[in-house]
């Protein structure tokens, strides 16, 4: 089932730590079609990481989030504006308190520096569909501005943007390793987009749809852990971790929420001024 594949890191975290565990039983998260024991399902996604990267200064990825609950990361995200930050609604459905969720900016090192913002608000797209995971981007304002050092807001695919087959864009992340522990550091990786035509022909037919995506090739790819993170071309951000194979080795390509997309840019803008 596709939904299986969505690269969720609550999950996978269930398996490494404790405060995964408490995640998944505070949320109770629903992937229709999957049977649950103790809130999770009987076949849960493999572990991962950015795969193929390598540890990435902060500096070149002032953008870069992590959002957090009970003290721990559990997916990626992005600094738009002043006081809103972009992630995939798979990460915040159905929705937590927002009290009870922080975003991490300013360091590649997830368990020090940097600076800690509470969170007052998660909007997920109204369309967001949790079988399909069409739509899948979600918005978050903090309560103060997303400032410090090396805290800086990517700039955003204008609406109905493509981009040339092959162009070379950037994924980062903290997604689990191979051993089932997250990396301390930041990883990046440069994959290439992948044509709308190779990304559906790679799927089972309809699981690809127009809001989505691909991006990555053989050995480097997202993975468990990387879900809300950016995917960025040219200093742009075109796309959000959303889903993919579990075993993350780069074929069938990983799949993005689509940044350009009508829908989910009008959407951003609506929501956030940006």
């Amino acid at each position: 089932m596709k939904q299986l594949f969505c690269l969720v890191l609550l999950f996978a975290s269930v398996l490494a730590s404790i405060e995964g565990e408490q995640w998944t039983r505070y949320t109770n998260r629903h992937m229709p079609g999957a049977y649950h024991s103790l809130g999770l399902p009987v076949r849960p996604p493999n572990l991962g990481r950015v795969v193929g990267g390598v540890d990435a200064n902060i500096a070149d990825y002032p953008y870069q989030l992590s959002l957090r609950r009970f003290n721990g990361h559990f997916c990626g995200a992005s600094v738009i504006a002043g006081r809103w930050a972009l992630s995939a609604a798979h990460c915040t459905f159905p929705l937590p308190v927002a009290s009870s969720v922080q975003l991490l900016g300013g360091t590649a090192d997830r368990t020090a520096g940097g600076v800690m913002f509470d969170v007052e608000e998660i909007i997920n797209h109204p369309n967001y569909d949790d079988w399909t995971v069409e739509f899948d981007v979600c918005v978050v304002r903090t309560s103060v501005d997303l400032s410090g050092v090396n805290i800086v807001p990517v700039a955003l695919d204008p609406s109905g943007t493509t981009h040339t087959p092959g162009s070379r864009a950037v994924v980062s992340g903290w997604g689990l390793n191979g051993a089932g522990v997250s990396p301390t550091i930041l990883q990046r990786v440069d994959i290439p987009v992948v044509s709308d035509a190779e990304c559906a022909s790679a799927w089972p037919a309809g699981w690809v749809t127009p809001d989505m995506l691909c991006a990555s090739e053989a050995g480097r790819d997202a993975c468990n852990g990387d879900s809300g993170g950016p995917l960025v071309v040219g200093g742009h951000q075109i796309g959000i971790v959303s889903w993919g194979d579990p075993n993350c080795v780069g074929s069938p390509p990983g799949v993005y929420a689509k940044v350009a997309f009508p829908t989910i840019r009008s959407f951003i803008t609506d929501t956030t001024g940006v």
